[in-house]
């Protein structure tokens, strides 16, 4: 190895590590952070864990959130997928979630570095693709499979512009593995919006290979890519087959009733994917894009730190309360339902944006722009509905993906590498062609310049900051002790004024930005002198923004098997009932949105944005209205309610069925609207079984009593055993959730198989002939087992190739064949 080549790269390492190590020092001291998706994960994942734990197997079924649903989207499927082994290596080896940052830094920067720029300013765009601030709220959050997908995206950038640049083996390699790591990490919604962009590099690419004559190139490179995508998706099988399937069966496949309820603004729910309304929640307004620039456009978060000696704290103090140093308050007033923070990728980043624009090869400033244009557009959603309700209604899948604000966090890197790319190119320019270079300087200066003072000195004439819910905000801040009236004004000009000051201090960063560019013109400061200024302005600019979202003291030190959850009276009282196997509806929390029930009991609601259909459609129809019917046959044995005095109280319900009975007689329906409706007005749920007619044939002949006994002999999430005693056939029903036909639940009556039929619209039923009869139900799902396989073999070919071609490059240069170097980006 060539020390002296190695030594930069070895630095900007150093470089990295020493950031996170910084960044992070509270992670190194044994500190956590609370993050919301964490803690719900951890609520909802509890029976997996600790199955798993017990007996090495994965749990792919829970009966603790929504009454029983599959674990594939509570934990990702990662059976046989052996690209993990990379990951390591890439995060430098250090703890999560340091380590998620350093490999962020690791992968921008090999982006770059592949494609000619210098290690000094490939540090540039490691710093701007990983440190933005919108991945620190993300991660405050608990978002963590959605920001380790957005790291990995420069890596597979890399793979496809190599691929382009005829280094069809390296790219190719490249683009595989990026490709499958950013498919493990499990968060689709982010390779779909990237997805997005690259027609746009396509259609440039293809453009420039015809005028050159170059066809065959651009094919060469399409197969190449192909393949690596076929490897990548082979690798991640036993997720993707998992989800796939659950998807259809989920609130994000298709509708069950013929006459979909009503969505919640009362329009037509859509026959597929989620509602509109549903899916565009968290969509941007114009002054949450502002923030992207300057921080504080729509207000910050919805807990922003401010001081006393704003307006806002002066008018409290006014009124009474005592207020005092920092404090936080609603100062949030853009279009998003609330946040933690604003979605703010740099002022310096933006300067090197336009900059980028004005100085990158026309193909690449075509896809980085265009497509951070596309990013923004699809990020504002219902904000901008006319563009994207048409991307909503003809492009498949999109439809099943909600906040499209998220679609900002994938813009990050692709600002930041057009401006890298640009300067890398213009500093050639300022070789060959001073003046060009010149006047490309003056007119993105100017244009940047121009931008600044438009943010700063005319926006705030044009915009409002007036939020739609400071009346209520203000009550709730206030506890209602003070009329809130005499504080909207002060609540209003304190946003004004905070907005100003971030405005002029992103026009500082951007002046700063465009100062190192001129003395790197004038060749007063070498590219590596310039590089590590530019970096430092980075990490000035986003450690002065994202300190207001986390802190040091946000960090505390606690135990290493602390609860996520502490169980209340109410918990502990229903804890000590020995019986293996109820439910509790726990209506002193948001039932359907909270998993700390699932933490501790087997749930009735739960916390998932992947529902099962027809248990959302139940939740809709019957659950929310709390119908004693029905909560009874789900088997619900307990209700957690609000007592007066603050604490929670458990109440008993006498009447659960119970894990299964037997029905005494069939009502058979046409429709699944029927079945849907029978369910509130068949007088005894327990005595009459709802089925559809598409069982008919399981059922035919058969006329059951109801005598007998059907009793629970074990429970465990992928299996559960019954005994059966009954004079007469019987149908048995279970107040188990339906998942079927074919998925993974198979039954046996003493060893021999048998068909489950769906009861009850969201119940198993099953067909039992007289007698003593053991019963026993597995979930064993096809598609699991199938891409573990292909999961395992094309994980395994992926890695192969990565050595093959490590171990190809050592030959060659060892043989003293050159090593060609890409210089060119496209």
């Amino acid at each position: 190895m060539n020390l002296k080549k190695a030594l930069p790269h070895l630095l900007a390492i150093g470089i990295f590590l020493l950031t996170v190590v910084v960044l992070f020092s509270p992670q190194f001291q044994g500190k956590t952070l609370r993050m919301g998706d964490i803690t719900s994960f951890n609520g909802s994942a509890k029976e997996y864990a600790d199955y798993q734990k017990e007996t090495g197997e994965r749990a792919n079924w829970t009966g603790t959130s929504f009454s029983g649903m599959p674990t594939f989207q509570i934990s990702s499927v990662r059976a046989g997928n052996q690209i993990g082994l990379l990951e390591k290596p890439l995060q430098g080896f250090l703890p999560r979630p340091a380590g998620y940052f350093f490999g962020g830094m690791l992968c921008c920067y090999l982006l770059l570095v592949l494609l000619g720029v210098s290690p000094w300013l490939s540090i540039v765009g490691a710093f701007g693709a990983a440190l933005a601030t919108n991945h620190i709220v993300l991660f405050e959050a608990g978002h963590m499979s959605k920001i380790v997908t957005i790291f990995y995206l420069p890596l597979i950038a890399s793979g496809i512009l190599l691929a382009y640049q005829k280094k069809y083996l390296l790219g190719g390699v490249i683009f595989a593995i990026a490709l499958a790591l950013s498919i493990r990490a499990n968060h689709p919604q982010m390779l779909f919006y990237f997805a997005m962009t690259l027609p746009i590099f396509g259609a440039v690419r293809f453009a420039s290979d015809l005028k050159k004559g170059q066809l065959g190139h651009f094919a060469k490179a399409a197969g190449v890519l192909v393949i690596g995508a076929i490897l990548a998706l082979g690798s991640g099988a036993s997720n993707l087959m998992t989800t796939l399937e659950y998807t259809a069966s989920s609130m994000r496949g298709g509708q069950v009733l013929e006459t979909p309820l009503a969505a919640p603004n009362g329009k037509d729910a859509p026959k597929k994917g989620l509602e509109w309304d549903y899916s565009m929640q968290w969509s941007n307004g114009f002054k949450d894009l502002v923030a992207t620039y300057a921080p504080l456009a729509a207000g910050g978060g919805n807990g922003q730190e401010i001081t006393a000696d704003t307006d806002l704290g002066k008018a409290l103090r006014r009124a009474g309360l005592n207020v005092r140093g920092e404090f936080a308050a609603p100062m949030y007033h853009g279009s998003l339902p609330f946040t933690e923070g604003p979605s703010y990728l740099g002022a310096v980043v933006w300067a090197l944006f336009l900059f980028g624009l004005f100085t990158a090869r026309r193909s690449i400033a075509i896809w980085l722009g265009g497509g951070t244009l596309l990013l923004f557009l699809l990020s504002l959603g219902k904000n901008f509905e006319g563009f994207n309700h048409l991307l909503y209604d003809i492009l498949p899948f999109l439809n099943k993906f909600r906040a499209p604000s998220s679609a900002l966090g994938v813009a990050s890197f692709m600002m930041v590498s057009l401006g890298v790319i640009g300067i890398h190119d213009w500093l050639k320019k300022t070789d060959d062609q001073p003046e060009a270079a010149k006047k490309q300087l003056l007119y993105s200066g100017i244009t940047a310049a121009v931008l600044g003072l438009i943010v700063a000195v005319l926006l705030p004439g044009f915009i409002t900051f007036a939020g739609a819910n400071d009346t209520a905000l203000l009550q709730r801040f206030t506890g209602g002790q003070i009329e809130v009236a005499s504080l909207l004004d002060a609540l209003e000009s304190t946003r004004a004024s905070l907005y100003s000051a971030d405005a002029w201090r992103s026009f500082l960063f951007v002046g700063l930005t465009f100062g190192v560019l001129f003395l790197m013109w004038r060749k007063t400061v070498s590219p590596l002198i310039g590089g590590l200024v530019l970096a430092a302005f980075l990490l000035f600019d986003f450690s002065g923004v994202n300190g207001r979202y986390i802190a040091k003291e946000d960090w505390r030190k606690t135990p290493r098997n602390a609860a996520p959850f502490q169980a209340t009276a109410a918990d502990q009282q229903i804890l000590q009932d020995t019986d293996p196997h109820f439910r509790v509806l726990n209506v002193a929390v948001n039932t359907f949105n909270d998993a700390s029930t699932s933490y501790f009991h087997k749930s009735v609601g739960g916390y998932s944005a992947v529902k099962m259909r027809r248990y959302d459609d139940l939740i809709k129809g019957y659950l929310s209205k709390r119908d004693p019917k029905v909560l009874s046959m789900l088997n619900t044995k307990y209700f957690i309610l609000p007592g007066q005095d603050g604490q929670v109280q458990a109440q008993r319900n006498p009447n659960a069925f119970g894990p299964a009975w037997l029905a005494s007689n069939l009502q058979m329906v046409n429709s699944n609207d029927e079945e849907f409706a029978a369910l509130g007005s068949v007088p005894d749920l327990k005595a009459t079984a709802i089925v559809h007619n598409e069982f008919a044939d399981e059922v035919s002949g058969l006329s059951p009593n109801g005598q007998g006994t059907i009793t629970l002999t074990k429970y465990s999430p992928n299996d559960l055993s019954y005994l059966f005693d009954s004079p007469s056939e019987q149908l048995v029903v279970f107040s188990e959730i339906w998942y079927g036909p074919d998925l993974g639940w198979e039954v046996t009556i003493d060893g021999a198989p048998a068909e489950l039929i769906r009861t009850n619209y969201l119940l198993r039923g099953l067909r039992v002939p007289a007698g003593q009869h053991e019963i026993k139900m597995s979930f064993r799902p096809s598609s699991y087992s199938t891409g573990k396989l292909i999961s395992m073999i094309c994980s395994l070919l992926l890695l192969i190739g990565l050595a093959g071609y490590i171990g190809k490059t050592i030959m060659d240069r060892n043989q003293g064949q050159k090593t060609a170097t890409p210089t060119e980006v496209l």
